[in-house]
């Protein structure tokens, strides 16, 4: 059984899913992976917003790392918000360090959201 109650992805289809899609970025298969990461972190429940973080922080830099700019920027923004709020500081840290990778695209759509987010915190 791959998931489920006693799964080693503890608690199901959210987690293989998730899982899946960090594989497959690691394949070089960048649109079934994120399809495979939005999937899961949809499905997880509010009580994981944490989890929810940083699984999209990797997604946006995975996605940043492929040249979709706009996109990586949208899913860094939409986990920077909710990563503050809980205290998660290892997803802070990780899209404080990724912002890097945006500023250069300033002018790209969503980007600029992202970059003054990341400043106001720090």
């Amino acid at each position: 059984m791959l998931h489920g109650r006693g799964s080693p992805f503890g608690g199901g289809r959210p987690w293989v899913s998730i899982y899946t899609g960090r594989c497959l970025i690691d394949l070089g298969e960048p649109g079934p992976a994120h399809r495979e990461i939005t999937e899961g972190v949809g499905l997880l429940p509010v009580s994981r917003d944490r989890t929810r973080a940083v699984s999209s922080g990797h997604e946006a830099e995975n996605l940043a790392q492929q040249g979709e700019i706009d996109h990586g920027a949208a899913v860094a923004l939409r986990a920077f918000g909710p990563a503050r709020r809980l205290g998660a500081t290892r997803c802070i840290r990780q899209i404080t360090v990724l912002s890097s990778t945006f500023r250069p695209h300033h002018r790209t759509s969503g980007v600029d959201a992202l970059l003054d987010a990341v400043d106001f915190a720090r």
